[in-house]
């Protein structure tokens, strides 16, 4: 019986760690390592972002496929931040971060509801 509980729990936790994906960012000039990463969790619709150094102002735009805009607007971080983004339902979608005078882009899918 305590064998099954455990087995449930370590099965929880690793379903639970696979629900972020990184979302993969690229420059206009194609930077080795941009200097922030960025994480969506389908489930919890929620988009992490996690600035290497220092403090931002970072502009945040994400777009569907069509080019709709789903959300515009400015974060205030340092460190990591935690966007929630409840509006976003199943799709595809494009990530747009102007960070001073570099722009990245990254694509990113939602496949449940």
């Amino acid at each position: 019986m305590n064998r099954s509980i455990l087995v449930v729990l370590l099965l929880c936790v690793m379903v639970s760690g696979f629900a972020k994906k990184e979302i993969v960012l690229k420059d206009q000039f194609r930077s080795p390592q941009p200097p922030i990463e960025v994480f969506i969790d389908e489930e919890s619709r929620e988009l992490t972002l996690d600035l290497k150094n220092g403090k931002e102002n970072i502009k945040v735009i994400i777009t569907d496929f069509s080019g709709n805009s789903i959300y515009n607007n400015e974060v205030k971080m340092e460190g990591t931040y935690v966007l929630p983004l409840p509006m976003i339902g199943k799709g595809k979608y494009v990530l747009y971060i102007f960070l001073d005078e570099i722009e990245l882009q990254g694509f990113f899918e939602i496949n449940n509801y």
